[in-house]
């Protein structure tokens, strides 16, 4: 344990008690920052293997490894060449050594890891799959949208924001990915169903 895993793990009150949990998501200021999906990985572990820093430390590094897996899916379905080599840059690319080995920066882990299964979820309701791009209309179909995609999407994408507000940058990035491979924006396509996304983001850049 270093620098600020006192205040998250070693000193932090709300993992020592089953009733720790309801304070991580209603006492926003019994935790150090308002991460509570963070603060409940927490608090499982705590349950699991009290102060031995080894299970936080695998935990991380397994989490780190889910979303080097999850952004090669994300890469193969848009069709980029050298999406396994993207992957293991990322997976094992120095850059990412401070978010995979502090205990304190899951909340880095793991709103990537609910950022990129948001995208990952979201990617077929948004442009056509690796391959369509010589088709006549580039949109998606209209009868191609699923509900349950679209929930599920924008459930992962709450608790990217719940582990860590950076993840705001979602729908801004889904639009750009958009214009990438379809060539153009609609509004009466592209921005309705990213309007609650947009919401999310705002809500917890205030909250923040």
């Amino acid at each position: 344990f270093i620098w600020d895993d006192e205040h998250y793990i070693t000193g932090n009150e709300t993992l020592k008690s089953i009733g720790g949990l309801a304070r991580i998501w209603f006492e926003p200021l019994s935790i150090p920052q308002y991460y509570p999906m963070v603060h409940t990985s927490f608090w499982i572990e705590y349950r699991l293997w009290g102060l031995d820093h080894l299970g936080y430390h695998v935990t991380n590094v397994i989490m780190h490894l889910l979303c080097a897996l999850l952004l090669w899916a994300v890469i193969e379905r848009l069709g980029i060449p050298g999406a396994l080599l993207a992957a293991a840059i990322f997976a094992l690319h120095p850059v990412n050594l401070e978010s995979a080995a502090w205990i304190t920066e899951r909340k880095n882990v793991l709103s990537t890891l609910f950022y990129l299964a948001a995208l990952f979820v979201y990617l077929p309701l948004a442009v056509p799959p690796a391959g369509a791009s010589d088709r006549k209309a580039t949109e998606m179909p209209q009868d191609s949208f699923s509900h349950k995609r679209y929930v599920a999407a924008l459930v992962l994408f709450a608790c990217a924001l719940l582990s860590k507000s950076v993840a705001a940058s979602l729908p801004a990035a889904i639009m750009v990915i958009v214009w990438f491979k379809t060539g153009r924006i609609t509004l009466k396509r592209t921005l309705p169903p990213l309007i609650p996304f947009f919401l999310l983001s705002i809500t917890s850049g205030i909250a923040t």
